[in-house]
């Protein structure tokens, strides 16, 4: 995947994770497992910096909303 390409994707990512953190409105675990799929992508380090932190986010939303994550959002 070009550099572009993986801005454009951590740019959605960030703002889908907001705003799930702003409703708790749709699942975390299909947002988890494409956070995760990037892991296998050659990254620039700030680009594992933020999906690190995305990563994060995500871990804090499903500590504070414990529950069914099975659906896709």
């Amino acid at each position: 995947m070009n550099n572009y390409l993986i801005e454009k994707d951590l740019v959605h990512l960030e703002r889908v994770v907001n705003k799930i953190a702003a409703s708790h409105g749709l699942s975390l675990s299909y947002w988890r497992k494409r956070v995760d799929s990037m892991l296998s992508l050659t990254l620039m380090p700030a680009q594992r910096k933020r999906v690190g932190q995305i990563h994060a986010a995500i871990s804090m939303l499903e500590d504070s909303n414990p529950g069914p994550a099975s659906t896709c959002g």
